[in-house]
């Protein structure tokens, strides 16, 4: 029993550790390699990518408050909404004062949440809602890191703050998510690992 015991644990701390490494390793990835893209584009072009960025982000939460009944995520993610909603707005103000007359364009380069295929229609199982949390991440780091891009890349004082700050509150979200991400994967860690106790125990 007890080398049943110490096989169940085992294999759980390990699987657990090779997700966390794995889905760091994998958003850092993806995020680097549409950034490439992203960064090589027309400054009115960067700014289109980041509103329809923000855009997509606000119905990706809004699918996230509307799945969910855990009242302390779906709190967090009404509040996204309305945090994202704000950025579009700022980032649009100064798109407009920048390039005053003109539409944003249709962007070239796809956003994650748009290139992904793998967001369920519906969250049914903890698996479901890992997968969204991961599209999420995703996005929120690539969010993160084309603001600084902006930032720095901006003459403009006031315009530089905004962008800092807004890559700022999307830290703050993705670390969010990186929290609900590890504290699912561990329920359902758990949960196989009861999977497994149960076929062991029957086996003997």
């Amino acid at each position: 029993m007890i080398k049943y015991l110490t096989l169940a644990f085992e294999y759980i701390v390990r699987e657990f550790i090779m997700e966390r490494f794995e889905v760091d390793k994998e958003v850092e990835e993806k995020v680097n390699q549409i950034l490439q893209k992203v960064t090589k584009l027309s400054f009115e072009d960067i700014l289109s990518y980041a509103l329809k960025s923000e855009e997509e982000a606000i119905q990706l939460y809004k699918f996230l408050s509307q799945k969910l009944e855990e009242p302390h995520a779906k709190m967090k993610f009404e509040q996204f909404i309305k945090m994202e909603k704000e950025h579009k707005e700022r980032i649009l103000g100064i798109f407009n004062e920048l390039f005053p007359n003109k539409k944003p364009s249709k962007s070239p380069s796809a956003t994650w949440v748009e290139i992904s295929t793998e967001i369920k229609p519906d969250i049914k199982t903890v698996k479901d809602y890992l997968e969204v949390l991961k599209v999420a991440i995703q996005a929120e780091k690539l969010a993160e890191n084309i603001y600084k891009f902006i930032a720095k890349n901006l003459s403009d004082e006031e315009y530089k703050n905004i962008f800092l700050a807004l890559a700022e509150e999307e830290k703050e979200h993705y670390d969010f998510l990186k929290d609900q991400y590890r504290f699912y994967k561990r329920a359902k860690a758990e949960e196989s690992m009861h999977e497994m106790m149960d076929k062991l125990l029957r086996k003997e």
